[in-house]
């Protein structure tokens, strides 16, 4: 190993096992933190690897079984992190061991081997590349999810940081490992890009997680009832439809608080029972007036979960275009299943906004 290697290596060594103390240490964790802390273990032991030639048989294998839970464990990591306390299942648990299990096989048929594996452990190789390319392309995904307009700016921007660094470690290792095959001395710069990705992953993680304890993931919240299947569209009625989605979309029509079919149907040059079947039978909506309300509760949402949005509860209200406080406060909780206050302090800084929202929502 170089010189420069064996420093990042060190470096990145270093990192792991002191991210392992930090989150042993604290008072209290959630379950990002505890799989975490698994990982950044995982991942010391893991990097620790090219050290081992020489070493003792009982170490290596040590080794090889503890540093098994690098890019599974992460998967879980990033499914906690995303989603919240609830997000690891049982289930989750148990693919990311199933992978372990295989990465723990597939070094353990390799330790003292030199390069000459059997064909069984090249079977291993192979069932181990598939499975941990699915877990990798999950893990990306977990930022995807949820609905980004409904999302806070800070989340946001924690989500395309978490997606832009993970991609470029990833992508990076892989390209330098495939390109190695036609130029060698590229072996030795991917075996040192390896641990500077993982301290840069580790340091993200940890920031991740102090913004994770700031706002937390609104957990119990429910969604909203799931609209019935659109049916197909005739020409005009497809004409119709765009129309009558420029008056929600851009202009916004469901902020006004006496707003009737009648009035929607008159602006868009129709008939209001033309438009009324439209809305149930061709959008696949309940009726006109929980689609505005469905609109109405993404606006509150939005602007609620806007840390720059000092506005009042009530200002909110009318402004997405409820008439008063208390139909509101009915139908938001109806959609997302906690007030409006506790929604804000879920997807804000306030201390305790996680007990705050299980305590609103099982009211």
């Amino acid at each position: 190993m170089q010189e420069w290697q064996a420093i990042a290596t060190g470096a990145a060594v270093a990192v792991a096992v002191a991210s392992l103390l930090v989150l042993v240490g604290q008072r209290t964790r959630r379950d990002a933190e505890i799989v975490f802390a698994v990982v950044s273990g995982s991942m010391a032991l893991s990097l620790m690897s090219p050290w081992m030639d020489g070493a003792p048989a009982w170490m290596r294998w040590a080794v090889a079984i503890g540093g098994s839970a690098t890019c599974n464990g992460f998967w879980l990591v990033s499914r906690a992190l995303f989603r919240g306390d609830g997000g690891v299942s049982r289930v989750h648990v148990l693919v990311a061991g199933g992978v372990a299990l295989l990465i723990a096989a597939y070094r353990g048929g390799t330790l003292g081997t030199h390069g000459a594996a059997s064909p069984w452990v090249a079977g291993v190789e192979s069932l181990l590349t598939l499975a941990s390319s699915t877990l990798l392309a999950l893990t990306f995904l977990e930022a995807l999810r949820g609905g980004w307009s409904l999302l806070p700016r800070a989340e946001r921007r924690l989500r395309m940081a978490f997606m832009l660094l993970f991609a470029t470690c990833v992508l990076t290792v892989t390209l330098l490992g495939a390109l190695a095959a036609a130029w060698p001395s590229l072996a030795s710069v991917r075996a040192g890009v390896i641990p500077l990705c993982a301290m840069a992953m580790i340091l993200f993680t940890h920031a991740a997680l102090w913004h994770r304890r700031r706002a937390p993931v609104a957990t119990v919240a429910s969604q909203p009832t799931p609209r019935a299947t659109p049916g197909p569209l005739s020409d005009e009625d497809a004409r119709l439809a765009r129309a009558l989605q420029r008056q929600l979309d851009t202009l916004q029509v469901y902020r006004e608080p006496e707003l009737k079919v009648a009035d929607l149907a008159h602006r868009l040059g129709t008939a209001e029972h033309r438009l009324s079947r439209l809305i149930t039978q061709g959008l696949g909506e309940k009726n006109f007036n929980q689609m505005i309300n469905r609109h109405r509760i993404a606006y509150a949402c939005a602007r609620l979960a806007d840390a720059d949005d000092d506005a009042t509860i009530l200002d909110i209200s009318g402004d997405a275009g409820f008439a008063s406080l208390g139909p509101f406060n009915r139908a938001f909780k109806a959609a997302t299943g906690c007030t409006p206050t506790a929604y804000r302090a879920a997807h804000r800084t306030t201390p305790g906004a996680v007990d705050m929202l299980q305590t609103d929502a099982r009211s």
